[in-house]
């Protein structure tokens, strides 16, 4: 999953160019992004999280209510690109709100799936955000 947070991250980095750039290609990255980001979301919801939440239900849930707040930007912001009236700020801080809950799952989730995670899930978990 810590290759799906690389893929995000370039995503971002394309987005926010493309944003300050006024380019023409701002929306279809926007759509990649939303797409990849919620299989991203699903993935770990449906594979990672459960397991986690049996070893630490307090952390599980704070991420879920990370995605949800995650969700609910994403939806103004990709309505915002639809009536071309984003602030490249507001871009700018979306994708910094995604960074660190990246670098929290990395640091927190992925460290624990690494060594404790059954490896079917993992494997799960990859081949769903690879058909999205």
């Amino acid at each position: 999953m810590a290759e799906s947070h690389e893929h995000l991250n370039t995503l971002f980095s394309q987005l926010l160019d493309a944003l300050e750039a006024n380019a023409p290609d701002a929306r279809e990255l926007w759509t990649e992004l939303d797409h990849d980001l919620l299989a991203h979301m699903e993935a770990e919801e449906r594979f990672v999280l459960p397991a986690f939440a049996r070893i630490d239900r307090e952390e599980a849930l704070a991420l879920l209510r990370e995605h949800g707040r995650i969700r609910e930007q994403l939806l103004e912001l990709g309505v915002a690109i639809d009536l071309h009236c984003i602030r490249l700020e507001q871009s700018r801080a979306f994708i910094e709100t995604l960074r660190a809950h990246a670098g929290r799952e990395d640091n927190l989730l992925y460290r624990w799936a690494d060594t404790r995670l059954d490896g079917t899930l993992v494997d799960a978990a990859r081949r769903h955000v690879g058909e999205h």
